[in-house]
C-alpha cells in the first residue's frame, strides 16, 4: 500500500532555554501510524516541573535579551527558517503523512503553506507600526504596539505543521517569546520542525521552547501560569471552554479557533461540475478533521435529487487508504478513539436519516491495521439531529434541502458554529447577499477551503475568539500602550 520508504524510529526531546532534554518522567509518548499502527516515533511524555522550566526560559530569555526590540533581527531568523524547512520540505511531508495519516498531496500543501507563513510575518517584523497624534497644543500621544511577553501555543493534530506556524510566525514576528506544546498524536512532526528551528543562530536561548505531553499533566500548567502572558489554542470546544476557565485568574490573554459545522450552500444556477467537487473536497479533506470542513451540503429543492445523484457516483470512486500511497484519496483516522467517536455519530445519521452513501467502517486486508471510514453522506435529517448540530470531526457529510433563499441563511446559521461557510450561485448579487448574512469568520463565494497567509481566519459564536493569519494576526500577538508626552514647561 505504500509508496515511500520507512525511516529508522527517532526519539525527539523536549527543548527547554536552548538545550535538547529528557523529561524528569522518563516516559515516553508512542506515536503510530494511523494507517497501519506502525511506530513512527518516540517523544517526551513531560511533568508540570517540565513545563514550568520551559516557562522561566521564556520569561528569561524575553526579560533580558533584544529580541522583542530588534525587529530586524526577527525578519532575519524567519527568513533563515523558512530556508531551511524548504530544504527538508519534502522529509517533513512524508513524516507528517505518516504521523497524522494524511495524503501526501495534504501533506506537502500543510508544509508548503507553513513556509509561506513563516515568510510572510518574517515580513511584518518590520511593520509592527502604532498611530501618533497631537491631542492639543500641549500634549502629544504614542499609541505603541508592543510584544505581549510569553506566549503558551497548544497544537491540534489535525494540521499540526501550518497550525503551529499560524502561532509561532507571528508571535517570534511581534518579538515574543514562546512555548509550544504540541497534540499528543503529532509530537514527532512538530518537533522536527523545532529541531529545524534550533538551527538558526540568530535566536536567543529560550525565545522558543517545545514540551511534550498530554494537556493534563503540561498543558493546564502552562495556561495556568502567571508568568505565561497568552495562550493560542487551536482545538475542540470542551477544550477551549477549559483553558478558558483555567486561565481565567491570572486574566491573560486567549486567542482560539474551536470546532465547526459549516454550511456549504449551493444553489439551483451553481456550476455543478466545479460545485458538487467541492462539496466532495470541502468535508473529506484530512478525512473530515478539520474545524472547517464543509459538512453541511445546503441545496436548493430544484436541484437536490441530481446533486444526490451525482455526490453518490463520484464518493463511490475515491480510492480510501494509506496516505503514503499516492493513488489514495482518502486517509485513515488518526486514532481509534476518534474512529469509535465517528461510529457513533454515524449510528445517530442512521437512526435519525438515510444513508446515501458509506456509514461503515472499512475492513479487511490492509484496513483491517488501520482506522479507516468509508466517506459518508447522510440525507433526510431534522435540522436537530445532532449528527446536523455537532461537529463530528470524520468523514461525514450531511445534505439538507431548502426552497427559499430565506430558507438557505436559516439553515447555515442554524448551529452553534460559525467558523467558515460556502455560496455556489452564478448570481453575484445572491452571492453577496448571503455571504453578508452568513455568521461565520470566512465565506468562500464559488470554492471552499481557500487559504492565504495574508488573509485573516477566525470564528464567530463558539467558534473561537480573536483572528489568525494577516495582519490582525500579528496584531494578536502585540499589546497597545499609550505613552503621553506632556508639552508644557512646567506641570502647573
Amino acid at each position: 500500500m505504500k509508496t515511500v520508504q520507512k525511516v529508522n524510529v527517532k526519539m525527539y526531546l523536549n527543548y527547554i532555554g536552548g538545550e535538547w532534554v529528557k523529561s524528569t518522567s522518563g516516559e515516553l509518548i508512542t506515536s503510530l501510524d494511523p494507517a497501519t499502527q506502525e511506530v513512527v516515533a518516540y517523544a517526551q511524555k513531560s511533568k508540570a516541573e517540565d513545563m514550568e522550566k520551559a516557562i522561566a526560559a521564556a520569561r528569561k530569555a524575553f526579560e533580558t535579551t533584544n529580541w522583542s526590540v530588534t525587529p530586524v533581527v526577527r525578519q532575519t531568523a524567519l527568513n533563515e527558517y523558512a530556508r531551511l524547512l524548504a530544504e527538508k520540505q519534502e522529509e517533513l511531508a512524508q513524516l507528517l503523512s505518516r504521523e497524522n495519516g494524511k495524503t501526501l498531496m495534504e501533506a506537502r500543501g500543510c508544509i508548503s503553506g507553513a513556509i509561506d507563513l513563516v515568510v510572510y510575518y518574517a515580513g511584518a517584523a518590520r511593520q509592527v507600526y502604532g498611530r501618533s497624534a497631537s491631542i492639543s497644543e500641549t500634549s502629544y500621544t504614542i499609541i505603541s504596539r508592543e510584544a505581549i511577553g510569553v506566549v503558551g501555543s497548544i497544537v491540534p493534530w489535525n494540521w499540526p505543521v501550518i497550525l503551529m506556524m499560524r502561532d509561532l510566525a507571528p508571535a517570534l514576528a511581534a518579538g515574543n517569546a514562546l512555548i509550544v506544546k504540541p497534540a499528543s498524536y503529532t509530537p514527532a512532526i512538530c518537533a522536527e520542525c523545532i529541531e529545524i528551528f534550533s538551527q538558526v543562530k540568530s535566536v536567543p536561548k529560550g525565545i522558543v521552547n517545545f514540551v511534550s505531553g498530554s494537556g493534563a499533566d503540561v498543558g493546564e500548567v502552562l495556561t495556568k501560569s502567571d508568568d505565561v502572558d497568552m495562550i493560542a489554542f487551536t482545538g475542540d470546544g470542551v477544550t477551549g471552554t477549559r483553558i478558558a476557565q483555567v486561565a481565567a485568574p491570572s486574566h491573560k490573554k486567549l486567542s482560539t479557533e474551536l470546532g465547526g459545522k459549516s454550511p456549504n450552500v449551493v444553489f439551483e444556477d451553481a456550476d455543478l461540475s466545479k460545485a458538487i467537487p467541492g462539496a466532495i473536497w470541502g468535508f473529506l479533506s484530512t478525512s473530515g478533521q478539520i474545524c472547517m470542513a464543509g459538512t453541511r451540503l445546503i441545496v436548493q429543492d430544484t436541484i437536490y435529487d441530481s446533486v444526490c445523484a451525482e455526490l453518490k457516483a463520484e464518493i463511490k470512486k475515491l480510492k480510501v487508504g494509506c496516505g503514503l500511497d499516492e493513488s489514495c484519496a482518502v486517509p485513515p483516522l488518526v486514532a481509534e478513539i476518534q474512529l469509535k467517536k465517528v461510529m457513533k455519530y454515524i449510528d445517530i445519521g442512521k437512526k435519525d436519516g438515510k444513508v446515501l452513501t458509506g456509514g461503515y467502517r472499512m475492513t479487511g486486508g490492509e484496513y483491517d491495521k488501520g482506522w479507516f471510514v468509508a466517506p459518508t453522506v447522510i440525507i433526510d435529517l431534522p435540522p436537530n439531529s445532532r449528527i446536523v448540530q455537532e461537529e463530528v470531526f470524520g468523514p461525514v457529510l450531511v445534505v439538507q434541502k431548502f426552497h427559499t433563499e430565506a430558507e438557505a441563511i436559516a439553515l447555515a446559521n442554524g448551529t452553534k458554529y460559525g467558523l467558515a461557510g460556502a455560496v455556489w450561485t452564478a448570481d453575484v448579487n445572491r452571492a453577496m447577499r448571503v455571504a453578508r448574512k452568513i455568521k461565520a469568520g470566512t465565506v468562500w463565494i464559488n470554492s471552499y477551503n481557500k487559504f492565504y497567509s495574508d488573509a485573516e481566519f477566525g470564528g464567530y459564536k463558539t467558534s473561537g475568539n480573536g483572528r489568525t493569519s494577516g495582519l490582525q494576526g500579528l496584531y494578536e500577538f502585540t499589546e497597545l500602550k499609550h505613552i503621553n508626552f506632556d508639552l508644557k514647561p512646567t506641570f502647573f
